[in-house]
């Protein structure tokens, strides 16, 4: 790889690491602390009130996946798979178990978030072991 491409990918992870810190520091102040305010229609649900914010982090949370696959892709490709597979055995077992425990187990997408997250995680393990 050269450095026009290490660079590219760094600032495509960095920028995707200050866009997933914008999303969720700004929508949840412009966003998802009004929906929660104002309580209408589906957000009274206790439920959809702690999904909706849930959902949105999630979706930084994913960003920053991607960022750090790309920034390993720059700068240390041999590992740029286990942490993939590291960064997405976290996340994903980490919004598994919140959702959980924030759901009260009523909310049927953490089995699925979780087990995602054990299986990128035993990946890895099966990687650096072999």
């Amino acid at each position: 790889m050269n450095i026009a491409q290490q660079g590219a990918l760094t600032l495509a992870s960095l920028l995707i690491v200050a866009t997933m810190l914008v999303h969720s520091i700004l929508g949840q102040r412009r966003l998802i602390g009004p929906l929660l305010e104002d309580g209408a229609g589906v957000m009274k649900r206790p439920l959809a009130r702690f999904i909706v914010p849930f959902a949105w982090h999630l979706t930084s949370g994913i960003g920053l996946v991607l960022a750090s696959i790309l920034f390993a892709w720059a700068w240390i490709p041999d590992l740029a798979r286990p942490i993939g597979l590291a960064m997405t055995g976290v996340v994903f077992t980490v919004a598994g178990i919140w959702d959980a425990i924030g759901s009260r187990g009523r909310h049927v997408g953490w089995p699925p978030l979780t087990l995602t997250g054990l299986c990128a995680l035993a990946a890895m393990a099966m990687e650096l072991f072999d």
